[in-house]
């Protein structure tokens, strides 16, 4: 009975430790996606703001350009030349 304990407790042992490194194995290889999918979410976002700020300068341009004819518009209604 001795021998079939030894060889009971031995593959016992073995099955642990499989599941140990298994389990590292598992952990590390979530952690790395989610690094991952953090720089790449990190990524859209600066990108994301300066494609937003690209927008916000073309409109304050296109808005001055505007105000610009506006004015002198105004100013040719105001004064007409013959």
């Amino acid at each position: 009975m001795g021998e079939l304990e030894g060889h009971i407790i031995e593959w016992f042992v073995s099955g642990v430790g499989l599941a140990v490194v298994s389990l590292i194995g598992f952990v590390w290889r979530i952690s790395h996606k989610v690094s991952e999918l953090e720089k790449r979410m990190q990524g859209h976002t600066e990108l994301r703001n300066s494609d937003m700020s690209q927008v916000h300068k073309d409109i304050d341009y296109v808005i001055s350009k505007v105000e610009k004819n506006e004015d002198k518009m105004y100013s040719i209604v105001r004064n007409p030349t013959k």
